[in-house]
């Protein structure tokens, strides 16, 4: 295992040595764009390159935990909302996030930093934030009663973003939370431990 990792950090570094001789060149001169996908593309290959180096009995969700605590890499770990989990990730049925019971107008939190995305009004998660973070992930967040954020804005850990609701398609008050990355569905539950503790939901 440790051999391997090795390899792979050979391979990362020999990645970065090409792309930074591509963006130093001095016939580029759009080196933000390239910069940017730079970024882009590390970022992509950090996760296909460790996920595919992994046992098969390890989840996607686990990968991304374990890598990012282990390098110090900041991801959305933190809870949004304190409550029990009624419904996990449901492919079958589109749902694809987990359901958090929680008082009406309890504060929802953003779980790393990030920039607001979106927000409105969605036909089924009715009032919805969408929260952009580093390194590729995004967060959702659903059924809300009052928007507190606005698009565009920048929000930090723990800043809360809305009030728990029930608007949209809802059976009481609730916060739906899904957590994306690279546009890969994650099931929270593997990112934020104490909601795999607090999982009510029948499987």
């Amino acid at each position: 295992m440790l051999f391997l990792f090795f390899v792979i950090v050979g391979l990362i570094f020999s990645i970065y040595i090409t792309l930074f001789i591509i963006i130093k060149s001095p016939y580029i001169s759009n080196t933000k764009t390239l910069e940017k996908d730079r970024l882009l593309l590390q970022n992509i290959i950090n996760d296909f390159e460790y996920m595919n180096s992994l046992d098969s009995s390890k989840t996607y969700e686990n990968f991304v935990k374990t890598f990012y605590s282990y390098n110090d890499k900041k991801s959305p770990d933190k809870p949004p909302v304190d409550g029990y989990v009624t419904r996990g990730v449901q492919f079958e049925n589109n749902h694809l996030g987990i359901d958090i019971a929680a008082k009406k107008y309890d504060k929802v939190k953003a779980p790393a930093r990030g920039r607001v995305i979106f927000c409105g009004l969605d036909d089924i998660l009715g009032r919805t934030v969408i929260l952009s973070h580093p390194s590729g992930f995004t967060t959702i967040y659903g059924h809300n009663d009052t928007i507190l954020v606005k698009q565009g804005d920048e929000v930090l850990l723990n800043q809360v973003i809305s009030l728990v609701g029930e608007s949209g398609v809802c059976q009481g008050p609730h916060l739906h939370f899904e957590v994306w990355k690279n546009n890969q569905i994650l099931d929270p539950r593997e990112i934020i431990s104490i909601y795999k503790e607090k999982d009510v939901s029948i499987r």
